[in-house]
């Protein structure tokens, strides 16, 4: 097994820097942190899939372009309505 290393050096003049630098100091295991961040960063954890999260997420963009509606709760041959989705929406998931 080879092993690389490499070093990282933070300004404490510079605000971010302190931040992450604060961050990294207070984890145990640093590799792995700094591992789990950057595949998380750039997309590419999938085996971490987060269900919970994309549900929130799509819960707080579907209130923001003004929610679900329903008409009438039945139509006039007993059927239910089915739910109007706003076409903010779907521009929405067009754009992603």
């Amino acid at each position: 097994m080879v092993t690389k290393r490499i070093n990282l050096s933070f300004s404490m003049d510079r605000e971010e820097d302190v931040k992450v630098y604060n961050i990294l100091s207070a984890q145990k295991y640093k590799t792995d942190y700094v591992i789990k961040a950057v595949l998380s960063f750039t997309g590419k954890n999938d085996k971490d899939f987060d269900k919970e999260k994309i549900k929130e997420a799509l819960k707080e963009a579907i209130a923001e372009c003004g929610g679900i509606t329903i008409g009438n709760s039945k139509k006039d041959n007993d059927d239910y309505a089915q739910p109007v989705l706003s076409d903010d929406i779907f521009s929405m998931f067009d754009s992603l």
